[in-house]
């Protein structure tokens, strides 16, 4: 018996209709940029704004299913197409004249793309879709926007070997307050710096993004709101083990992809070179028996077997403790 929608939807605004209406919308309007994409190779630039045109349809349409409450494992593997399109939209713009260039994302404005960006490295790891986040990375590669965010590199190092330390980040408000979070000392100044940033991250947003209050404008034809979640919330909830129960009814966060994150083993990620990487924070439990090994302390290298705890160091000058798997071994 399928559930009805309005059990199963995760936000209240949207509805049946309105819902069904912009998928079909979405469908309709990727088709025609599919028609009118190749009349544009004599016009390069318009066609890359087509393709970018219809990855970020794709991205709006993975968070209205989620919105509208569809199941995570179909979502984990929609994620796949949506990381496609932003990929065949990076190939079209680095084959542009450089007077023409333009990233894929450009994460100092808007204030969206930001979102979008950190949005779906967020998703990938919450959804343990490990294997996307070298792919996600790489449309940001090499541009000017790589290695210059605190908090994209926070994520980023759980799963590429060699970030770097960046102490900068393009917009502190609203996530200055998840910097915070970052930089607590102990797990409960930790969560309860990450449930002031859960609470005011989407009335932050007012005046800065262009979702910002979009479900007042949903009509049976059409909804450009396709949900407020603070999915990077959620994943740094996951990836530092934070304690969510003072913020996992807050409406923006997105508790049940922190429930199936935390409900299977982190994924090893496959690098370039073959090997493969896999990085867990301390105070958590261990995904894959083998040796590990933390820069925090010196001489840490240790076998762990499988669901054993990891232990964190204090007064480390690396701050939050990484544990590190060996995949020589």
């Amino acid at each position: 018996m399928t559930t009805p929608f309005k059990v199963r939807r995760r936000q209240l605004y949207i509805d049946e209709q309105s819902f069904a209406s912009t998928i079909a919308t979405y469908r309709r309007n990727e088709e025609l940029a599919e028609e009118t994409w190749p009349e544009r190779k004599d016009a390069p630039r318009g066609g890359t704004v087509l393709l970018g045109y219809i990855a970020g349809g794709r991205w709006r349409e993975f968070q209205l299913r989620y919105t509208a409450g569809e199941g995570l494992a179909d979502l984990a593997a929609f994620l796949t197409v949506v990381v496609e399109a932003y990929e065949r939209e990076a190939d079209a713009t680095d084959r542009l004249p450089e007077d023409e260039y333009s990233a894929v994302f450009t994460l100092d404005d808007p204030i969206d793309e930001y979102v979008d960006y950190i949005g779906l490295l967020s998703v990938s790891a919450l959804l343990h879709r490990e294997d996307l986040i070298p792919r996600i990375f790489a449309l940001m590669e090499g541009t000017d926007y790589d290695e210059t965010d605190l908090l994209i590199e926070e994520l980023l190092n759980f799963y590429l070997p060699d970030r770097p330390a960046v102490d900068e980040w393009y917009w502190d408000k609203p996530y200055g307050m998840l910097v915070e979070v970052i930089d607590s000392e102990t797990p409960a100044a930790r969560a309860k710096a990450m449930k002031k940033y859960v609470t005011k991250w989407y009335p932050s947003m007012k005046g800065l993004a262009h979702f910002w209050g979009k479900h007042e404008k949903i009509s049976p034809e059409y909804s450009d709101y396709v949900g407020y979640w603070a999915f990077c919330a959620a994943a740094f909830t996951y990836l530092y083990d934070i304690d969510d129960g003072g913020y996992r009814n807050e409406i923006v966060y997105p508790k049940d992809l922190v429930d199936y994150a935390r409900s299977m083993p982190r994924k090893p990620v496959r690098l370039k070179d073959g090997n493969e990487m896999l990085r867990v924070a301390g105070g958590q439990r261990c995904p894959r028996a083998g040796n590990w090994f933390s820069p925090a302390k010196e001489d840490s290298a240790r076998h762990f077997n499988e669901g054993e705890l990891m232990p964190s160091f204090d007064a480390s000058e690396y701050g939050q403790t990484i544990w590190q798997w060996n995949s020589a071994t």
